[in-house]
């Protein structure tokens, strides 16, 4: 058995602010935890709500799975976790206000491959992934994260006809996407005005509609204007909708939005795990062999805009996102 692992912070000057978390338990478990942005500032013991709801999913497991009587469930394990989650609020004090307001949750995806005698079990909660035989690939995309690339994407150019200053372009762009269109323009003083917004919504709204029929107008309006703070966390576990998207947050997951899959251990060479910030997978089986991809996509497109729409990009050496690699050859 071979074993890779590689994993670095957005910002590689300060690796302690990595919000994603590995899980290695050879011959049992492997997992890649990816802790999602705080969207409200909150910080659980000098650490921000990402690193400490991936930290507690991370111990959960391993303690979990550990043991000799292991779950080999997945909804079950889903279920301890979300519990194990549910238990930090409590000793902090913070239920009643993580249940009332869903942007002070704790939040976390996970991509777990469990081990069984005959089968690999793929359990998917949010939106990491699991390549297998450096073919297929597993990885619940969503809707959701279309929609506010696409404010993004429309965003950029606008401002950047308001801007020379790279930095500033993506500062603001992020912002857009974070708050949404119709937050004040006071607070977007000196690039943007009323008029700047207006168009940046209407053409959003508008490529939405025409790349995504499916989904109703209302909830792409809704996204559009609102934003990740202000819109995003109402669809957070939410199966009753098309844009509801699965995460561990100390509340019920439904089991419809978990994704499981068993493949036969024999038909397995090669597993590799990954967090959403590696946009392109590499071209074979290694830490090398994506981090060379990842190059690629820094090299091709920094901005997340053309080839890989995001709702946030790089600048200089501050990446997208955090991102994690764990690759493992039977």
């Amino acid at each position: 058995m071979l074993i890779e692992a590689f994993s670095e912070a957005k910002d590689p000057s300060t690796p302690q602010s990595n919000e994603d978390r590995l899980v290695i338990l050879p011959g049992r478990a492997y997992a890649v935890i990816d802790g999602v942005t705080d969207r409200g500032g909150s910080r659980y013991g000098g650490v921000s709500s990402g690193q400490y709801a991936a930290m507690i999913v991370q111990g959960a497991l391993e303690h979990m799975l550990s043991a000799p009587d292991h779950p080999a469930d997945g909804f079950v394990i889903v279920r301890r976790l979300t519990a194990e989650m549910s238990r930090a609020y409590e000793a902090h004090g913070t239920f009643e206000r993580a249940q009332s307001d869903p942007n002070s949750r704790l939040a976390a995806a996970l991509a777990l491959v469990l081990v069984k005698e005959t089968s690999l079990d793929i359990i998917l909660v949010g939106d990491s992934g699991v390549r297998i035989n450096g073919t297929k690939i597993l990885r619940m995309e969503k809707d959701l994260d279309l929609i506010t690339s696409a404010l993004r994407r429309e965003a950029w150019p606008v401002i950047g006809q308001r801007t020379g200053d790279r930095a500033l372009q993506e500062q603001t762009s992020r912002r857009i996407t974070w708050h949404g269109t119709r937050q004040p323009v006071e607070d977007l003083v000196g690039v943007l005005d009323a008029s700047d917004m207006a168009l940046i919504e209407q053409r959003a709204i508008d490529a939405n509609l025409r790349a995504l029929p499916h989904i109703s107008p209302g909830d792409i309006h809704n996204l559009v204007t609102g934003g990740i703070v202000n819109a995003q966390s109402g669809y957070q576990n939410d199966a009753s909708t098309l844009l509801g998207y699965p995460c561990l947050d100390g509340f019920p997951v439904p089991e419809s939005l978990i994704r499981i899959e068993s493949i036969p251990r024999g038909d397995v060479r090669t597993i590799e795990i990954f967090s959403d910030g590696y946009f392109k997978p590499g071209d074979s089986f290694g830490a090398e062999a994506w981090e060379k991809a990842f190059a690629e996509v820094e090299r091709d497109d920094p901005s997340k805009v053309v080839l890989y729409p995001s709702p946030k990009g790089s600048i200089g050496s501050f990446w997208a996102d955090d991102r994690t690699y764990l690759g493992v050859r039977f």
